[in-house]
């Protein structure tokens, strides 16, 4: 078992699940940018996860304006962020990668989440390289499938990152 599990393991709660607060730890995110609330089953190929659509929120308001729906960008990075959590769990020293976004292979929005709903995320890990991860997502709303995705991430150093992203750049 990587040490990453071992350490992510250690962030369970009582049920085995690993809450908002654990994720903060394990993800990279701000609290305003995190689009899982939960993770219910952690494997190193399988995770689900859920998150409760809130009843307001700037990206809601103005996603429709006097209708709001969940973005289906955001209802992928959701997907991705669980899918993360996976591929942290498999990794050697977690906490000094990142993982990004490298290919949306593709993804389907098949039926619209409101806010007060709540999104149940499944995620497999079809491949893990040194330095990329294939996944398959699905997500729903109660037995409705709102979502289907297959992307790839990227595992890149951190430092390696940061380095890269300090040099100058064209504006």
């Amino acid at each position: 078992m990587p040490d990453s599990a071992v350490a992510i393991d250690r962030l369970r709660d009582s049920d085995g699940d690993l809450d908002r607060q654990a994720l903060q730890q394990i993800l990279p995110y701000g609290e305003e940018f995190l689009f899982i609330d939960r993770v219910t089953r952690l494997e190193s190929a399988v995770v689900e996860a859920t998150y409760q659509i809130p009843q307001s929120a700037p990206f809601l308001d103005a996603h429709f304006v006097g209708l709001p729906l969940m973005p289906g960008v955001l209802i992928g990075e959701g997907l991705a962020q669980a899918g993360t959590v996976m591929v942290r769990y498999n990794l050697e020293d977690h906490a000094s990668k990142d993982l990004l976004a490298f290919q949306i292979e593709s993804a389907r929005f098949l039926a619209p989440a409101v806010p007060g709903e709540t999104l149940r995320y499944h995620v497999e890990l079809t491949q893990l390289r040194r330095r990329a991860a294939r996944l398959e997502g699905q997500a729903f709303v109660g037995d409705r499938r709102v979502c289907k995705a297959r992307l790839v991430l990227a595992i890149v150093d951190r430092q390696l990152l940061k380095a890269e992203l300090s040099k100058p750049r064209a504006k």
